[in-house]
């Protein structure tokens, strides 16, 4: 179809263009079709004033009745002892009927008269006022010999007027005819010609139509062609996801088993070193030196140190493996036994601790315990060095309505710059003889958030304290008692 709509014309023809082009042009032919008809009606209607038959029937009768008027006053002056006044009355006053007619038919069309009928109708209406006297229907005068001669002599100068302009009548009616049957034939020719143009113009939009619908039809096949392999290319790809998310699932499950299995065995080679090491330590403890008594020491620690990883991966491992237990949890209850546990160990420690109110979370407690112990206990070792502990806990609606929780010290914070770190397994950002611990705490806390289909994040400046926020999925979404492997 690309390669077939390489010509200009062709490409506005299957454009979405064509269609208004071609319905306008139609439009404009109709109409132009109507105005040409309508101003040729209007020239045929302008050739003449009356229809012919009407015309040439007026001056026809104008003429005959003037003829007959006429030759009835010869006989009259011919014959005066056979003068019949009522007859000359009866044809005079057809006479002037007919020339009112005349009269009208001018004043009802000012822009149609004949040459000299202005001047032959000036010498009738003479003539009328002159024998209107003698002959009109109640005229007292009688008609003697010498009335008869007077208006004899005042008909006879009508004869060659009203016969011109009857001759003339015909002429300017023949030469009518032929200016309409020439405007007759001309509008023939041009309706024609408009006809079989709006005819092929027709023909066109139907073929641009055609070739349209079957465009479409073709594009509709590809359409639906490209729909099915997009259906079939997104049911194997499901597939496949599912296939991926399947051997995903195993890998992890694969993984955690392996880590709990290695952290599991590891403890009791740990306990053996731990055993023999502090019985050593306790044969030797008179013999052996500070040095000795140092590396002991060392030795017994490290045993220690090793063993709190070995808990802490183990945690991270059953994290991944228990189910989520939904109910409602307080977390301020849970912080208040986490607090007074802190203070229990360091009772000469000053501290201050602000626990918010009816902190009520959805969640598994034992899970969100965990957090709360780890957040609030982090807080608690980091202000180690602080004359003062300040710690506040508790929560607050963000700008989408969304609960936000918090755990704030006054510790010694961190530089942001490796806040992306923070919550990685084993990840540490102090040292370990400033503040003890193995790193796990954070990202157990991370994994036990996301879980919950929330989020974790913190704030801090080195030396100024921090802030660890976290949200929890909505409340609405997972109600009390709802179970999530």
């Amino acid at each position: 179809m690309t390669e077939a709509v390489q010509h200009p014309l062709l490409r506005y023809v299957f454009s979405g263009r064509w269609a208004v082009g071609v319905t306008a042009l139609l439009i404009a032919v109709f109409v132009a079709v109507g105005w040409i008809q309508a101003r040729q009606s209007q020239r045929i209607d302008g050739t003449i004033a009356y229809k012919e038959e009407n015309i040439s029937w007026i001056f026809f009768q104008l003429e005959y009745e003037y003829t007959a008027l006429r030759d009835s006053l010869r006989q009259a002056r011919r014959y005066p002892q056979a003068i019949n006044a009522e007859a000359l009355r009866q044809g005079y006053e057809i006479f002037v009927s007919r020339f009112s007619l005349v009269q009208s038919m001018q004043l009802s069309r000012p822009d149609v008269s004949l040459p000299n009928q202005p001047h032959t109708s000036e010498l009738i209406a003479q003539f009328i006022g002159r024998a209107d006297p003698f002959l009109s229907e109640n005229s007292p005068s009688r008609l003697t010999p010498d009335v008869i001669a007077i208006l004899l002599n005042e008909v006879e100068p009508l004869v060659d007027p009203i016969h011109d302009l009857s001759l003339l009548t015909i002429e300017v009616v023949g030469e009518s005819n032929q200016n309409r049957d020439a405007v007759a034939r001309e509008q023939v020719h041009i309706s024609i010609a408009l006809n079989i143009f709006q005819g092929l113009l027709t023909l066109a939009f139907a073929v641009i139509l055609l070739c349209k619908i079957r465009s479409l039809k073709k594009r509709s096949d590809e359409l639906g062609r490209a729909k099915d392999e997009i259906l079939l290319l997104n049911s194997e790809l499901e597939d496949r996801v599912r296939q991926r998310t399947l051997q995903l699932e195993a890998a992890n499950q694969a993984l955690e088993t392996f880590s709990y299995s290695v952290s599991h065995d590891l403890r009791a080679p740990l306990k053996t070193i731990d055993g023999f090491s502090h019985l050593l330590e306790r044969a030797v403890a008179d013999k052996a030196g500070e040095k000795g008594k140092h590396y002991m020491h060392r030795i017994r620690n490290g045993v220690r140190h090793m063993g709190e990883l070995i808990d802490g991966l183990l945690s991270l491992a059953q994290l991944s493996r228990d189910t989520l237990q939904f109910s409602q949890v307080d977390l301020s209850a849970l912080a208040r036994r986490v607090a007074q546990e802190c203070q229990e160990r360091e009772p000469c420690r000053r501290a201050e601790i602000h626990i918010q109110d009816a902190m009520v979370a959805t969640g598994d407690w034992r899970l969100l315990g965990v957090v709360v112990q780890n957040l609030l206990s982090n807080a608690w070792k980091f202000t180690s060095k602080r004359e003062l502990t300040r710690i506040d806990i508790g929560c607050a609606t963000n700008a989408d309505n969304e609960t936000v929780y918090f755990v704030k010290d006054n510790g010694a914070g961190f530089d942001m710059a490796y806040a992306e770190k923070l919550f990685g397994t084993f990840e540490r950002l102090h040292s370990p003889s400033d503040f003890e611990g193995t790193g796990i705490g954070l990202a157990t806390v991370k994994r036990i958030i996301e879980r919950h289909g929330g989020r974790v994040w913190a704030e801090s400046k080195v030396d100024d304290g921090a802030v660890f926020y976290f949200t929890l999925a909505d409340v609405k979404t997972r109600p009390p008692g709802d179970v999530l492997r």
